[in-house]
């Protein structure tokens, strides 16, 4: 089969090529590429998501009515990102229990969690912009008890991606 067969015949698919062993002859399998991205899904991919309870499931194959939750970013390509996904979630909310909010207060002061220069400690910074994806806090020692009560290393791991 030439290559221009190929690419007729199995399209977007991987190919793989082998030979028997006993004919010594060649074999060609199309295999469907794994998706990239939520994106790429398609009926019968395996993906995982966030449940309403707050647990990771995995879809079975079936997509809708998943295929709109893509949209939302509780659908994920493999377990380790829903679980890694659903406990930064539950760290932020814990922030947001202990006096976090997620909007920028241009009449107060806005302190956000951050890592110090060699990535060892958490510590309050104050910001004079909005800044996306930020729980802004009205003062540094609200932001600090914060890590203290929700702990420091847990909040590294699941919003810095600090191992």
């Amino acid at each position: 089969m030439k290559l221009k067969e190929l690419v007729e015949k199995y399209g977007e698919y991987d190919v793989v090529v082998s030979r028997s062993i006993t004919t010594n002859e060649i074999m060609i399998n199309g295999r469907k590429p794994k998706p990239k991205s939520v994106w790429e899904l398609e009926k019968g991919d395996k993906c995982y998501y966030i449940s309403l309870f707050g647990d990771v499931e995995d879809t079975g194959g079936y997509l809708s009515p998943l295929s709109e939750a893509i949209d939302t970013g509780v659908v994920f390509l493999t377990e380790e990102d829903a679980k890694k996904d659903l406990e930064r979630r539950k760290v932020e909310t814990l922030l947001l229990k202990h006096g976090g909010r997620r909007y920028f207060d241009g009449h107060s002061h806005n302190y956000h969690i951050g890592l110090d220069d060699y990535e060892e400690h958490l510590k309050a910074y104050i910001l004079m912009t909005p800044t996306q994806g930020i729980i802004y806090f009205d003062t540094s020692e609200r932001a600090q008890k914060a890590v203290s009560e929700i702990g420091e290393e847990r909040i590294k791991k699941a919003l810095f991606e600090v191992r």
